[in-house]
Parts: C-alpha cells; structure tokens; sequence
C-alpha cells in the first residue's frame, strides 16, 4: 500500500533527508509529493548554508560602524556573545544573511519572523494528521541535541521538524492542546528572558528558560501561552538527565 500525502509530509518534515526506501519512493506517487521533497531539499540547503557562513576577520568593527545604537529592551543575557561566537544571522523567508545589520536583534524579533515564515504552515500540518506525530521521531529530533521530553509533552505533539535559530539548528513543535493548537520552538543554544511576554499580529509568545538554551510558546491571543509553561519547562531537558 502506497504512503498518503498527509503521512508523507509528516515523515518529511520530521527527517527531510531520510535514506528510507519507502520515503524515497513515495517523492514519485505524484506532483505534489515531489514539490514537497524539493522545498523540504531547498530549506536543508538553507539551513546548511545559514550556519557554515564564515564571517569576514574585521566584521566586529564594521558591526560596530555600522549598525546604529538601539533603546535598551528586553533581550537574553548571551546576544552579543551569541552574535560574536556564531554569527549566524538567516532570515527564514528570505534566506538572507547580513552580518553588517543583523535582522534578529532580539529573540522577539526571532520569533516573529519564523512565526511569520512557517507557524501557518506548521499549523496546518499539524491539523492535517489528528494522530499527531510518532513519538519516536519526537524523541529522535530530541536526541540529536542531546535532549529529551516527558511524555505529557511527547504525547501532544502534532507536527515536528528542524528549524533555524539564532544560535544554530532547533525544533519547530505545533502541541495539540485542549485550548487549541499551540507552536513552541525550542533554542538549543540561545538564552531568553524567562516569563517575557510580547504580543505580535494576533499571536501572543511567551519565552521560556530551560536547562539548555530556551523555548518560545506561541498562540493565539484568545488563548494563555501561561498554561503551557509547566509543561514546556518540565517537559524538555537534558538527556543525561533522564537517564
């Protein structure tokens, strides 16, 4: 029996580049299977090429030329050590790397701009496939940053993938919960202020501090990313830790 659409995209999104036959032979069932492999194929490139970009050796002076003083605002503790270490400055939608005027200068604006790249689409996959996501593939994604989660978070994941961060690679989760759909994206190595809560379109994100790194909670603003915070902060956590 040939893989559905909806179970392609799911298992896609969970490991873009997986050498499973079944995965593999399903990008010819149709149009719409192979557009799918060749935009999962084009964000892997992205991804790959955001984090091997090398700066130019005099980039902090020119950073510093350049790029105009801000008001002081709510931000992680660890941006400019971030910015000096990686530098690794991808605008999601338009694969843009700017190391002169850097487009995230705070984890809000992050959050806004991967929100507005794919939350919708993330959203609708998680929506398209009620059985939500396999447990195994949240806990492999998990793994590859030496993480895991509980299985009260585990078990409402509706769709899962990779994604960009300030700092590097991250998980995109949309959780299936009894108020709603909720997006959470976790940061692996970037900071945040713990309990910050800001507003954008009709959306409102609460940031989270974990063990390593951080997580945004994204919703709708009828809906409290508060009610999720346990459970985000309980959930995620070192694997050495739960072992």
């Amino acid at each position: 029996m040939s893989m559905d659409f909806t179970e392609y995209r799911r298992r896609l999104g969970a490991e873009p580049r997986s050498d499973d036959p079944e995965l593999r032979r399903a990008r010819s069932l149709g149009p719409e299977f192979a557009a799918v492999a060749e935009e999962a194929e084009r964000f892997e490139q992205l991804l790959e090429r955001a984090i091997a970009v090398t700066p130019p050796a005099d980039w902090l002076d020119e950073l510093r030329e350049t790029t105009p003083a801000r008001p002081a605002r709510a931000r992680s503790a660890r941006w400019p050590l971030a910015l000096a270490a990686g530098l690794l400055l991808a605008v999601g939608a338009a694969g843009l790397y700017r190391y002169q005027n850097p487009h995230w200068d705070t984890v809000e604006a992050y959050v806004v701009d991967h929100y507005h790249h794919d939350g919708g689409d993330m959203l609708a996959r998680g929506a398209a496939d009620p059985s939500g996501a396999d447990p195994a593939d949240v806990q492999a994604l998990f793994a590859r940053f030496d993480m895991t989660v509980g299985p009260a978070l585990q078990d409402a994941v509706g769709a899962i993938r990779i994604c960009i961060t300030p700092d590097g690679k991250g998980i995109h989760m949309v959780l299936n919960t009894v108020d709603g759909p909720a997006t959470v994206i976790y940061m692996p190595a970037t900071d945040v202020v713990d309990g910050s809560v800001f507003d954008f379109d009709d959306q409102r994100a609460l940031l989270v501090a974990l063990d390593r790194g951080g997580a945004a909670i994204v919703e709708s603003a009828a809906q409290d990313p508060a009610t999720l915070y346990a459970l985000v902060q309980d959930s995620i956590r070192p694997l050495a830790e739960a072992g």
